[in-house]
């Protein structure tokens, strides 16, 4: 399951932000929030760190020390929002490893010319055995052929499959020759399939922290597919430029790693 953030369902963000707060430790209104949905959560493949206990009670009396006259209306409509994200969390298909793969012969039959498709997250967990299923399939293409462009939405429909122009490389700084070290999947017509360098996801995953990133993390070193070691000395050469990507935190990051 990726971050909720990134399933453009109704009401996630205000969950990532829960479950990102209780990962911290913190008790805070969306922490709250996420504590009364973990039961649900959980099921539905969203696992809820340590929450808190009594929620229902702290939750109101956090949003009334905050406005006593607004409290109830604010507690109705943040319960509203959670159901919202679970109703929608639900309703959503799944992507297995079947479906990524039937995916990969369209996506191949539709080039025109020779390419790359570099998988990360979700789609790299699910093909490489740790994951049943994933929300969204986060590739990056090379070249951006228009004809892959185009035909991405039509594949989206028909294989009722959410796919995102993602990749480590939008959110970190990924070090030269990161195509060299991307594991081979498979070839479909012109495009070769490749896990984007697994470094790269794994330290994207560090520096966003939600629980399902660690748990991704911890996989891949338990699989042998990264080396804690080399994962720090991929940070250590990385580190000098983190100040390109203002929303990330030098100082946790390097905590987290």
């Amino acid at each position: 399951m990726p971050p909720p953030q990134q399933t453009g369902l109704p009401g996630a963000d205000l969950v990532a932000a829960g479950l990102a707060d209780l990962g911290r430790g913190a008790t805070t209104i969306p922490a709250l929030l996420v504590s009364i949905g973990a039961p649900r959560l959980s099921a539905l493949g969203v696992p809820v760190p340590a929450p808190l206990p009594h929620a229902e009670r702290e939750l109101y009396r956090a949003l009334q020390c905050e406005d006593a006259d607004a409290a109830h209306a604010r507690y109705n409509a943040l319960i509203r929002r959670l159901v919202s994200f679970e109703r929608a969390l639900a309703c959503v298909p799944l992507a297995d490893a079947g479906r990524i793969r039937r995916f990969m012969d369209a996506l191949g039959r539709a080039a025109r010319e020779d390419g790359r498709v570099y998988f990360t997250g979700g789609a790299t967990a699910v093909l490489s055995g740790w994951r049943d299923s994933t929300i969204d399939v986060d590739l990056k293409l090379v070249p951006e052929q228009d004809d892959l462009l185009r035909a991405i939405p039509a594949l989206k429909e028909s294989l009722q499959l959410n796919v995102e122009l993602a990749s480590p490389a939008d959110f970190i700084p990924v070090l030269s020759g990161w195509e060299a070290r991307s594991p081979f999947v498979a070839q479909a017509g012109r495009l070769a399939f490749h896990h984007f360098d697994l470094y790269g996801q794994a330290l994207a995953k560090v520096e966003r922290g939600h629980t399902q990133d660690v748990a991704d993390v911890r996989e891949m070193l338990q699989r042998g597919l990264i080396d804690a070691a080399r994962a720090r000395e991929y940070f250590r050469r990385i580190e000098p430029e983190l100040y390109r990507y203002p929303a990330i935190d030098p100082p946790a990051f390097q905590r987290a790693v």
